[in-house]
């Protein structure tokens, strides 16, 4: 891997604390659709499965998952609409975890 393994876990973990964030606000929010939290909840099954196989130095199953991660993350913010009455919490929270997946996944490109 061209970027350091170290770097890699940090920003695995700091996406995965903001999935925890967006999951929060999930279950906080009774406005949220039924969709949306399907694509947090599975976040956060990949989020798991990304550490899992960077603790193992699974090349290439930690691309398989940042990119997976990439494509949840885009399909979970494609769902946020400005007048939908979800909270700030949680658009901010998919919004971030969007932002922070697409530059790792540019830095392992």
């Amino acid at each position: 891997m061209k970027v350091h393994q170290q770097e890699i876990l940090n920003r695995l973990a700091f996406i995965d604390r903001t999935i925890i964030h967006a999951a929060k606000a999930c279950h906080h929010d009774e406005n949220v659709p039924m969709e949306l939290r399907n694509c947090v909840f599975r976040l956060r099954q990949r989020s798991r499965q990304a550490q899992q196989a960077l603790r193992a130095r699974d090349e290439s199953r930690v691309r398989q998952s940042i990119d997976d991660l990439t494509r949840i993350s885009d399909e979970a913010q494609h769902r946020l609409h400005p007048s939908d009455g979800m909270t700030y919490a949680l658009k901010s929270a998919v919004i971030l975890t969007h932002i922070e997946l697409s530059a790792l996944q540019y830095r392992l490109a």
